[in-house]
């Protein structure tokens, strides 16, 4: 399957591969992720070197969040208007150049929290056009579920090699510095290369048959609404608020993971860093199975009122928050370890249907959608790392913060199963009091 960013595009049109760019979303998720979780293992044995406290590295942590928070909006729409090719290019130049610049200096802490805040900038408008370009070159709602969880499955392999691979660095160097100079070069390098090819290409879209079915047809057809109405919308409120949870947890595994092992477990930062890879190893399995599993209940017709995607939701939740709260009040750090591992296979069971339903609901709005889902969900980001500092530190512990992120996977969780509505963008928008009075 090929396509281009313009479901009307001519006939002369030179349509990119779908299967290479759904590769190269899922390689660039990777980097893209990596460059978020690198710098966790760089703010441990910074904290050693220059006396860094727990609220400081979650300031430091917390401050990719705000950049990425406040571009997501943003970022979403340029998604949309600009294309796949010309985001995936101008983004992951833009990020790189950022994490080459972090280590200049450390110890001048608002330089440093500038670079991460810059990183999060660029990096916005990256996955809303990953999940956009699945809207528009994959109709068939029996098959959105794999791409859409391939092409972000780099989501759970990135933190894994991020991690990892900045430990191995900091071993073989002995300084954090080669970490971001690495990772930076490698992704500066990477976005030349993928734009001296794409440039010579439109934008995906279904091909041949696949542009045919009645499906893709309906899909195209769909006019796009305003774009503040998706905020002012209350249908769509239980869809952000689900979404706020994700990244809350996840970005607490992210950030204070290798720290969580090293301090409050007590094992060696290196092996604290190759530990912190396996539970997002095991998560790229879940997503994956996610996708496809959501995808038998569509083609088995299990689709009434969005349950082959809100049953993954349910199901990612409760797995979470029973695993985490085992791996609170454990004192066994085999344990504590292994409950991790299958939390973040719950939290990949939880992510992909927003996604996806993002996918399904507004196929020529998806970028826009999700770029506004995921600053609701940055919010959690955002503050997920820096309250998890202050209540450790406040604490001595880490039991307090893994709780209360289990209370908040659960009523969001909660609230997106019983309260959103699974309908096309312009049905949901339409049913909004505000939206229905003005157009009387």
């Amino acid at each position: 399957m090929q396509g281009s960013t313009d479901p009307g595009s001519s006939k002369g049109s030179r349509p990119i591969n779908w299967p290479v760019t759904a590769t190269v979303f899922f390689v660039g998720s990777i980097l893209l992720w990596s460059d978020r979780t690198n710098f966790s293992v760089a703010a441990a044995a910074w904290a050693k070197e220059f006396g860094w406290k727990p609220a400081i590295i979650g300031t430091m942590l917390s401050a990719f969040s705000l950049g990425y928070l406040i571009l997501q909006p943003v970022g979403g729409w340029i998604a949309d208007k600009a294309g796949a090719r010309r985001t995936l290019a101008g983004a992951m130049a833009g990020w790189s150049l950022w994490v080459l610049l972090t280590p200049i200096a450390p110890t001048v802490l608002w330089l440093t929290a500038t670079f991460r805040v810059l990183l999060g900038a660029f990096e916005g408008p990256y996955i809303p056009a990953s999940v956009a370009a699945v809207a528009r070159a994959i109709p068939s709602i029996a098959k959105r579920g794999r791409f859409s969880a391939f092409v972000q499955s780099g989501a759970q392999l990135g933190p894994a090699a991020g991690v990892f691979f900045a430990g191995i660095i900091l071993s073989a160097t002995g300084s954090p510095t080669y970490i971001f100079v690495i990772f930076g070069l490698i992704g500066l390098a990477g976005a030349a290369a993928w734009w001296s090819y794409a440039r010579n290409f439109d934008d995906p879209v279904p091909q041949g048959a696949h542009a045919e079915t009645a499906e893709a047809k309906e899909r195209s057809a769909q006019a796009p609404v305003r774009p503040w109405l998706l905020l002012t919308s209350p249908p769509l409120w239980p869809f952000y608020i689900g979404y706020f949870a994700l990244p809350y947890c996840q970005y607490l595994f992210l950030t204070w993971l290798p720290q969580y092992l090293s301090h409050y477990r007590h094992i060696p930062l290196i092996q604290a860093s190759a530990l912190s890879a396996l539970p997002f190893l095991v998560a790229f399995i879940a997503v994956n199975f996610a996708g496809w599993g959501m995808d038998w209940f569509a083609a088995a017709g299990w689709t009434k009122g969005g349950f082959h995607r809100k049953i993954f939701i349910a199901l990612g939740a409760v797995i979470y928050a029973v695993t985490t709260l085992i791996a609170a009040t454990t004192e066994s750090n085999t344990l504590a370890v292994t409950m991790i591992i299958i939390a973040n296979a719950g939290l990949s069971f939880y992510v992909i249907p927003f996604w996806t339903i993002c996918t399904d609901i507004a196929p020529n709005q998806t970028g826009t959608l999700s770029g506004l889902m995921n600053f609701f969900g940055i919010i959690g980001a955002t503050l997920s790392p820096f309250l998890t500092g202050v209540i450790a530190q406040a604490t001595g512990a880490f039991v307090a913060p893994l709780v209360l992120a289990v209370c908040i996977m659960l009523v969001a969780g909660t609230t997106m199963i019983l309260l959103f509505r699974y309908r096309p963008l312009s049905e949901l928008v339409a049913r909004a009091p505000a939206v229905a009075k003005a157009t009387a």
